[in-house]
């Protein structure tokens, strides 16, 4: 049984359709067919249940479906160690990063390293704080740039790189644009636009207890699902949001940033990795981020 095979069987099974998995895989069918059959033939099962109409896994191939993602995650996994290995100059770095860290010196400090470590393969990869948690835990992700106060980080190491302030956008034709300073009671006149992410929920319930305790209500409007959504709801007169100062310079127009009276908890990016998996590369690339954070 090769991996190839496993990876093959993967892609049938997720997309029970055998055209689909070979347009997926970037191979003809037949000879993905022949595969599936080799491994059926080899593991004395059918794995899938085959009509002109439909493919449909057995309960044998349910099972195994299983057996071959934990494979195939530990494979990656080992993968991914090996290669950031050595003396910690060459090899392969996975660096995730939620999208707030662009705002921060991230992609400077990472152009730096990129520069410095020539024979290092750096891949990045934008993804939420939980995804990364478990990446970096499990070892696909050697380091991670996560938005700190949101997840158990306990068994992985990790130190603040960046904190900014919070401030109110609202429209820049609603007359709240023109005072100096929002308060709560001002806010609570517009609905609070939120995206449908896990930092966001935290920061729903840290608004709604604030307006509690001042014995006014936090209207929920409209949610979203993609990054600036709330922007260009917030510029169309939908509502008010919460943002980063930082990311003054990346809002469209039509919007107002205004200080609140209350200060809220910052907003923080941490750096964090996993301290049973720092090979050489990982330890070089912490220590040159701490540097050029002293920088």
């Amino acid at each position: 049984m090769r991996m190839r095979q496993l990876r093959y069987f993967q892609a049938v099974a997720e997309e029970l359709h055998f055209g689909k998995a070979a347009e997926r895989l970037h191979i003809q069918q037949p000879p993905l067919s022949r595969q599936i059959q080799n491994l059926e033939e080899e593991l004395e099962v059918e794995l899938f249940k085959r009509t002109n109409r439909k493919v449909e896994l057995t309960d044998e191939g349910r099972y195994f479906l299983k057996e071959a993602k934990e494979i195939l995650t530990i494979m990656d996994r080992s993968k991914t160690t090996l290669q950031a290995m050595g003396d910690g100059t060459a090899g392969k770095l996975h660096v995730s990063f939620v999208y707030l860290a662009l705002s921060s010196t991230f992609p400077q400090i990472m152009g730096d390293f990129i520069e410095d470590y020539p024979d290092v393969d750096v891949s990045l990869h934008e993804e939420n704080t939980f995804f990364q948690v478990n990446a970096v835990k499990e070892g696909t992700r050697h380091i991670g740039f996560v938005t700190m106060r949101m997840v158990d980080i306990e068994s992985l190491e990790s130190m603040v790189v960046h904190r900014c302030a919070s401030c109110a956008a609202v429209p820049a034709n609603h007359p709240l644009a023109k005072k100096d300073v929002l308060t709560l009671r001002d806010l609570s006149e517009l609905p609070y636009i939120c995206s449908a992410d896990s930092f966001c929920r935290m920061r729903v319930k840290e608004m709604q207890k604030i307006f509690e305790q001042q014995g006014l209500e936090l209207k929920i409007g409209m949610k979203y699902e993609r990054k600036h959504t709330g922007n260009v709801f917030v510029a169309a007169g939908l509502g008010w949001t919460v943002i980063n100062v930082d990311s003054a310079g990346t809002i469209p127009d039509g919007i107002a940033l205004k200080p609140l009276e209350i200060e809220l908890h910052p907003f923080e990016i941490g750096m964090i990795w996993n301290p049973e998996r720092a090979t050489p590369l990982v330890r070089n690339f912490i220590e040159f981020y701490k540097e050029r954070m002293d920088e």
